[in-house]
């Protein structure tokens, strides 16, 4: 039987400069997630460092006013999955709301 999410985690990530690079992990044990800007802002995604401060593709664009929202995923990886954001609007904040398995510390 496929693990369930069993609790709900929650995470900021203060974008202070326009076109600055910030990182962020995807836990382990993420089931899904929904991230969105708190002001409204367009974000840039990218799985790669060096590319999202200087739109350089390939990267993945989320539209002001939107969110993404993975909704089947199983993180495996105890380091997590690294992303990397970035806006051209500073002072954004990006706000990600999961749902996690406790995987028992394994």
């Amino acid at each position: 039987m496929e693990e369930q999410a069993n609790k709900i985690q929650m995470a900021n990530v203060r974008m202070s400069e326009a076109n600055k690079e910030y990182p962020w992990a995807i836990p382990y044990g993420c089931q899904w997630f929904t991230l969105q800007t708190r002001g409204g802002a367009a974000i840039r995604v990218a799985t790669q460092s060096g590319l999202v401060e200087s739109s350089q593709p390939p990267f993945f664009s989320i539209k002001a006013d939107n969110s993404w929202n993975e909704k089947q995923l199983h993180v495996e990886y105890k380091q997590g999955i690294q992303l990397f954001f970035a806006s051209s609007t500073a002072g954004e904040v990006l706000e990600i709301l999961m749902g996690v398995t406790d995987m028992g510390g394994e």
